[in-house]
């Protein structure tokens, strides 16, 4: 199993935890914004599975009609959790006005310490695991765990605020109010991964100017290279890459082909590019390309 799947596993494994004990708490304390928070929770879990079957799909070797390979299923993977987040999202609102107002106990300022604790270890995971491998599985699975993490502070000041709606009856809107905002929340992720996933199963190509550069001065390392372009293409957690290279006008056929050959080679075995099928071009004038 891959790094990026174990991530996976760990975060399904917490998340569910997490999910039952809020939902619980939700349901025992009749408070909405509580059960709203469980939701959250559940959809990641969720989301983490279907990002799990994703990745799976995506590792599947390349065919005679897929030759870049499948890594683009991240994408549709990532597509479906955000029109799931949506449904999600509409559900928590509406559900956060149909709740009943209570006076939570003191026990859920410990459940909330406890399920805070907990989803802190995720993100702490998930962040030093991606950035190992840089996956936008990752990417989208860690971005739901900080929301999450904010919407457990948001449950948090709903309680405190209830605890003062005695003296202050207009607090007693607290929970629906809190709700509507863990709603909106997670509404605003969904349509975010939505449209950045949308834009990447198209084709897009990569504009960290650190990575590029990067690249770029590794191919320039190479003898008899004079000058490059090329345009990395988002591939899930790799990179599709076309090189136009240029040589040095004494190099001979032999030695190009042998240069060709190490480049390609070199680029796919650096730990930190993560490229994957590169197509080089070789001219002895790059400016008239």
């Amino acid at each position: 199993m891959t790094r990026e799947l174990k991530a996976l596993v760990f975060s399904m494994f917490y998340n569910f935890i997490i999910s039952i004990i809020k939902f619980s708490g939700g349901l025992f304390f009749h408070l909405g914004s509580l059960f709203a928070d469980g939701l959250h929770t559940l959809s990641d879990f969720i989301t983490d599975l279907v990002s799990f079957l994703g990745v799976h799909l995506s590792k599947k070797r390349p065919t005679r009609h897929h030759p870049y390979g499948f890594g683009r299923v991240e994408y549709l993977t990532n597509l479906f959790v955000g029109m799931l987040l949506v449904v999600l999202s509409i559900y928590i609102i509406i559900q956060g006005f149909l709740s009943e107002v209570t006076y939570p106990d003191n026990v859920v300022f410990f459940l909330l310490l406890t399920v805070f604790f907990l989803k802190v270890i995720v993100l702490v995971f998930l962040g030093y695991t991606n950035k190992k491998i840089r996956s936008q599985v990752l990417i989208t699975s860690l971005r739901e765990a900080k929301a999450d993490l904010y919407s457990t502070i948001i449950v948090f000041i709903v309680v405190l605020c209830l605890k003062f709606s005695n003296l202050f009856p207009v607090l007693k809107y607290a929970d629906i109010i809190g709700s509507s905002m863990i709603g909106l929340m997670v509404l605003t992720m969904a349509l975010k991964i939505i449209s950045e996933n949308s834009l990447s199963l198209l084709g897009e190509a990569e504009i960290n100017s650190e990575l590029v550069s990067n690249i770029r001065e590794f191919i320039l390392s190479f003898h008899g290279v004079t000058d490059t372009k090329f345009t990395l293409i988002k591939y899930g957690n790799y990179y599709q890459i076309h090189i136009m290279l240029e040589v040095d006008s004494n190099l001979s056929v032999r030695q190009i082909t042998n240069l060709e050959h190490k480049l390609k080679r070199e680029l796919m075995r650096h730990r930190f590019f993560h490229v994957k099928y590169p197509t080089i071009y070789i001219t002895n004038d790059l400016e008239r390309e």
